[in-house]
């Protein structure tokens, strides 16, 4: 199927253009903006709408498309890279040396590519003859004070398992199975035939206890291929990073989600249960934790009698310290002022603490990893299926009263879970994610790629920090990647 659109201005009102990619109940031949707000799932595309294209994406950010207009031309794809050799486009330094550099995310519809830009979820793009466009937001995130009840979770979980389950019908479809509470729900509900989890041989760094508690419980006749993460495997990837990641963001974890994904294609699979979307609507992350913690905190001292009368200083702490406290714990990179300046653009003073981290979860963190599952994807040729991401469970985890969401991280997802999970998952507490054993191995091409950054006089650093693939040398080390695949790029 042809996803690459180079189309002239002028033919716009005459167009026909009708596409939709992803894990929908949207019809390709009954596109409108209609159905789009009715719609549900994982998915972006475009359609003609009378006089003008209107490109679309999903609700939470799983599937992108992307939109250049260039020389008369308007030029959409999914295919971040093909918009953006299509007009030539430089580097987009302002958004690279500042909310990249400080958040390794983005924050609205930029690229890395200068004049690339991306719909944002749950928007309408239209482009008119004229090579003029409106934005328009069609979902929402809302907040409300309803009382939680596990048993309406749950239903929705498994309604948002079966509805994937539905449009997959018979093409092959497995899972991957890291032992965390999320991903272990997925497998456990999709009932893949087999399951794939990666693996390293450092210590300290295996889930294996958990994943085989889940393995468990499942279907005994499930099968489970672990997929070592070796040095020599993720550094043999590394070098094809700017292809994988055409627009950088998140961490070291893509490659060993590439290094899973390819041993899942190679086994005939084209689709892939994941359990992305738990943390950030569940306030799963650690730093959800640490500013509920001080919001507690805060409120508490509004009963001690020595606060008497000042009453209105805890509640500019609240109001404002906590959104200052924010911008310093997402800070990535040293500019903590910018970080925090970003953050409190963001941040509703009228709203309480809860709803303000619920905003940056969905809006800021989830639409990040959802690209970069995406990519994955497309590089590897199996496609993320994420049923938590489903905008009603999204709708419903933002609908209850903030005392009632985290008390502890991921409160309502684990009540939800019983009786699915196995209780040594459901009530485990320690975060591991997909770290990767950067302290141990060592990392030849550093010097090479970071010297590329350093000649073009437009950061400055000092390569001597740089030795190994920490945060902060893998944003340089993924700029660096993408200068050389894109813009030095011999001409064809």
């Amino acid at each position: 199927m042809n996803d690459r659109w180079a189309i002239a201005l002028q033919d716009i009102p005459a167009s026909s253009l009708r596409f939709v990619s992803g894990i929908t109940d949207l019809e390709t031949d009954h596109l409108s903006s209609r159905a789009v707000r009715d719609s549900r799932g994982e998915f972006s595309g475009v359609f003609s709408e009378g006089e003008r294209l209107v490109l679309f994406r999903d609700r939470l950010g799983a599937r992108n498309i992307y939109y250049a207009i260039h020389q008369n031309q308007v030029f959409v794809s999914p295919d971040l890279a093909w918009v953006g050799e299509s007009i030539g486009a430089d580097a987009n330094w302002d958004l690279i040396t500042h909310d990249y550099l400080q958040f390794q995310l983005p924050f609205d519809d930029q690229t890395f590519f200068a004049g690339v830009r991306k719909v944002l979820p749950g928007e309408f793009v239209r482009i008119d003859a004229m090579g003029s466009f409106v934005r328009e937001s069609y979902w929402a995130i809302e907040f409300n004070e309803r009382p939680f009840r596990a048993e309406d979770l749950t239903d929705l979980i498994r309604d948002a398992v079966e509805f994937r389950l539905a449009i997959i019908a018979e093409r092959p479809f497995t899972a991957y199975l890291s032992g965390g509470l999320d991903s272990s729900a997925m497998t456990l509900l999709a009932r893949p035939s087999e399951c794939f989890s990666g693996f390293y041989e450092e210590e300290g760094y295996s889930e294996m206890n958990y994943i085989d508690a889940v393995l468990k419980e499942a279907d005994s006749a499930m099968k489970h291929t672990p997929v070592q993460i070796a040095k020599e495997s993720f550094q043999t990837l590394l070098p094809q990073l700017a292809e994988i990641l055409p627009d950088p963001c998140a961490g070291l974890g893509v490659i060993p989600q590439v290094i899973v994904a390819k041993e899942a294609a190679a086994r005939g699979y084209r689709f892939a249960f994941t359990g992305e979307g738990g943390d950030e609507e569940f306030l799963g992350y650690n730093w959800n934790t640490m500013v509920l913690a001080m919001a507690a905190a805060a409120r508490g001292l509004l009963r001690d009698r020595y606060m008497v009368r000042y009453e209105p200083m805890v509640e500019k702490v609240l109001r404002d310290g906590l959104a200052t406290f924010t911008g310093g714990l997402l800070a990535r990179g040293d500019d903590v002022l910018y970080a925090t300046e970003r953050v409190l653009e963001m941040w509703d003073r009228s709203q309480p603490v809860e709803n303000n981290i619920h905003r940056i979860n969905l809006t800021l963190g989830l639409p990040a990893i959802l690209t970069l599952d995406e990519q994955v994807g497309r590089y590897t040729g199996v496609a993320p299926v994420s049923p938590l991401i489903d905008h009603r469970i999204v709708e419903y985890a933002c609908s209850i009263r903030p005392s009632e969401r985290a008390p502890i991280p991921k409160h309502m997802m684990r009540e939800a879970l019983k009786g699915i999970l196995p209780e040594k998952v459901r009530t485990r507490y320690e975060k591991m994610g997909f770290p990767v054993p950067y302290t141990s191995w060592e990392w030849p091409s550093i010097d090479r790629v970071l010297a590329s950054v350093a000649q073009r006089d437009r950061i400055s650093f000092d390569a001597a920090k740089h030795t190994t693939m920490d945060r902060s040398t893998w944003a340089l080390y993924s700029i660096g990647a993408w200068c050389l695949r894109y813009l030095d790029r011999p001409a064809t």
